[in-house]
């Protein structure tokens, strides 16, 4: 790991992740997913089915399926807006976000996602540059830097 100066002369480690690596929400009994680290896209995204929004007490809510090798978790969230997001081919989508906490490695944090179907993918979770700020390098030729869900490494 390396460090980096920062404004007020502290040094701050920076955290090399591969350009793949193994997700996991913490609230959600840590359910893992597979992700590709992505610097070409601002936000992250989340494939998602069965899709529902409805209200509480005048809020938007968004009900969604989240799956990774035949398990899937069901989850609500509120809606913290939504995004008008380009495909790398052009296409236009709006797409509800939501906030969730994400762990990478040892460290979680809170960083909001798009929710998508992104079945036509090889990745179920693209984390984008806006969640990962400052403190990750991405190292484009190696993966799982973090090991796999059973503790092996790569």
């Amino acid at each position: 790991m390396a460090k980096k100066q920062t404004r007020n002369n502290k040094k701050e480690l920076i955290i090399e992740v591969g350009w793949r690596e193994w997700i996991s929400f913490p609230k959600y009994n840590d359910f893992s997913l597979k992700a590709k680290i992505d610097t070409g896209a601002r936000s992250s995204a989340l494939h998602a089915t069965h899709i529902k929004e409805f209200k509480i007490k005048s809020k938007n809510w968004v009900s969604f399926r989240i799956y990774q090798s035949g398990k899937f978790i069901n989850v609500e969230r509120p809606v913290k807006g939504y995004r008008v997001i380009k495909s790398s081919i052009g296409k236009k989508q709006v797409r509800p976000v939501i906030r969730m906490k994400i762990k990478l490695g040892t460290k979680s944090w809170f960083t909001d996602v798009t929710l998508t179907r992104r079945s036509g993918m090889s990745y179920p979770v693209l984390i984008g540059r806006s969640s990962l700020a400052e403190r990750y390098r991405i190292h484009p030729r190696r993966s799982f830097l973090f090991g796999h869900i059973n503790g092996k490494t790569s």
